[in-house]
């Protein structure tokens, strides 16, 4: 059975445990499936209104989530979207005298202090409580949660609606791809360098339109106002995977390209910088997974790229 499946019935079955740590590679997915699980637990269609559903997730440019301190703005009460006032709303009964669901997003960016203040609901969670923390990098989680937590992998698949920027912008890929392979004389080195930094500006603009499309249909669903620190971070994760997604349609537009270059010309060198490409892409993608310059880490990766195929076609001739 299908890790969904087995949630599902589990919570059928009223056997389904406290902690339930979800994991994939698509946040949209990820979000989707415990959000859906969390509806069912409730029993409710309009879950980010209802009283007994709970979130936390990161905040600010660092997209941490972060312990909670009190102050005066908050007349002694923990602030919005921290772990002390999760733990605070979870100790609570609940308001239908049924269960209490929260949804930790992103839970690998706990800081340390959160992430100890947490262990305890973990280990000791108050009355029909669910807890789900999502996570695309169970890597960063620290062991004393994951192993408080049963485990499930969620498949990937949501997939980007098609727009007329980025299918065009597929197409001229494809045929910058073409102008490399065709040879390597120096106006076509030249029409080849300055092509790639149009690319990089179209392909920034697709991010921003995608980015900007996901926030407003997340935005739609969100129970409360959201405070500057919040949006930035969920805007910031939202872009995150965008990229990732649209990284990964790079690839398999690279893949199928030399594959099919190859086998028009009846000739295998096509193949040979296939890994080097996906590699490169890899590269830029990790870089801007830590925050690096965007528009730098793509420019890394069309230089990388030319360099490859001019190589290739050398080593060929």
């Amino acid at each position: 059975m299908q890790s969904l499946e087995v949630l599902t019935q589990s919570i059928k079955d009223r056997k389904l445990g406290h902690a339930i740590l979800l994991e994939s590679s698509d946040s949209v997915s990820l979000s989707a499936s415990a959000e859906s699980l969390a509806g069912q637990m409730l029993n409710t269609d309009s879950l980010h209104t209802h009283p007994d559903f709970f979130t936390l997730r990161p905040s600010g440019r660092s997209r941490f989530i972060r312990i909670g301190l009190k102050d005066e703005r908050t007349r002694g009460s923990w602030p919005e979207n921290t772990m002390r006032r999760l733990i605070d709303d979870l100790q609570k009964t609940a308001n239908q005298g049924g269960h209490k669901v929260a949804i930790v997003y992103e839970a690998e960016r706990m800081n340390k202090e959160a992430a100890n203040a947490f262990l305890k609901t973990l280990e000791e969670p108050p009355p029909d409580t669910v807890l789900f923390l999502l996570t695309s990098r169970p890597y960063d989680l620290i062991d004393t949660i994951k192993s408080r937590c049963l485990s499930y992998k969620i498949p990937s698949t949501a997939t980007l609606p098609s727009i007329e920027p980025w299918e065009a912008w597929k197409m001229t890929y494809w045929n910058w791809m073409g102008s490399l392979v065709e040879g390597w004389q120096r106006q076509k080195l030249c029409g080849a360098f300055f092509g790639f930094y149009g690319m990089i500006l179209r392909l920034q603009n697709v991010i921003g339109l995608y980015r900007d499309k996901i926030w407003d249909e997340e935005k739609e669903k969100l129970r409360r106002e959201l405070s500057d620190d919040e949006k930035t971070a969920l805007e910031i994760g939202i872009e995150r995977t965008v990229r990732e997604k649209l990284f990964s349609e790079i690839a398999d537009i690279s893949t199928r390209f030399m594959k099919e270059t190859a086998k028009s010309n009846d000739s295998n060198y096509m193949i040979y910088p296939l890994s080097d490409i996906i590699k490169s892409l890899e590269k830029s993608l990790a870089l801007l997974q830590l925050n690096f310059n965007a528009p730098a880490a793509l420019e890394l990766f069309f230089l990388k790229s030319i360099r490859i195929w001019a190589s290739a076609s050398k080593n060929h001739n």
